[in-house]
C-alpha cells in the first residue's frame, strides 16, 4: 500500500507546519506526500525531502506543486506543468502500476481549460488512475460558505467532465480536502 497525503498547506513556512507535516508521516507512515501551494522558493525543495526524510522530490516549474517519495515507491513523472504533476507509481513489492494526477488547479474558468484537456488525455489510461488535489471548483451549492449566491454554470465545464472521465468527487472529514478517483 502507498499512504499518500495531499496537502495544500497555503505556506509551509508557517509556524508549525513542517512539524505536522513530519507527525503526520510518522503516524501513517506515509510514502508518498504532496504540497499544494508550499509558498516557498523551489531551491529549497531539497531541504525540505530531508527534513522529512524522503528519497526524492519534484515540484512543478510554478513551484505551486511539491511531490515527495519514499525508496519503496517507483515514482516516474510523465507529465508536469504549471497545475499538474502526473505521475507513474509502483510500490516495489507489487507488479502493478497505476496514474496519480496531483492538481492545484488556476482560480478562472478559462485558465483551467488547458487543465481539463490534460484530464481528459489522461484519463485514456487503460488502469487505475487517481486525481488529487485543489481543483478550485465548486461542485455543489452546499460547498459555498460565503453568503453571496454562487452560478453553478461556473462549474459546469467540470461537473460534465467528471461524468466524462468516469470520475466521483470524495469529501473528507467534513473538510475542504477534495479528492477524485476513477473508479475501478
Amino acid at each position: 500500500m502507498i499512504n499518500t497525503i495531499c496537502w495544500n498547506a497555503r505556506s509551509i513556512n508557517t509556524k508549525g507546519a513542517l512539524g505536522r507535516l513530519q507527525h503526520l508521516k510518522n503516524v501513517h507512515k506515509l510514502s508518498l506526500i504532496a504540497i499544494l501551494e508550499p509558498f516557498s522558493d523551489n531551491s529549497q525543495l531539497n531541504t525540505y525531502k530531508n527534513h522529512l526524510r524522503m528519497d526524492k522530490a519534484y515540484c512543478n516549474l510554478n513551484g505551486k506543486i511539491w511531490i515527495f517519495w519514499s525508496q519503496n515507491i517507483d515514482c516516474t513523472v510523465l507529465d508536469s506543468d504549471d497545475q499538474q504533476i502526473t505521475c507513474e507509481l509502483k510500490h516495489v513489492v507489487r507488479p502493478s502500476t497505476f496514474l496519480i494526477t496531483f492538481i492545484y488547479a488556476k482560480r478562472r474558468d478559462h485558465l483551467r481549460r488547458p487543465l481539463w484537456d490534460k484530464i481528459l488525455h489522461h484519463a485514456e489510461y487503460n488502469g487505475p488512475w487517481c486525481n488529487i488535489g485543489d481543483f478550485n471548483v465548486i461542485t455543489t451549492t452546499e460547498e459555498k460558505m460565503e453568503e453571496v449566491p454562487y452560478n453553478m454554470n461556473k462549474s459546469f465545464e467540470f461537473i460534465v467532465l467528471q461524468k466524462l472521465v468516469d470520475l466521483r468527487i470524495l469529501t473528507f472529514m467534513e473538510s475542504s480536502l477534495h479528492g477524485v478517483i476513477k473508479e475501478l
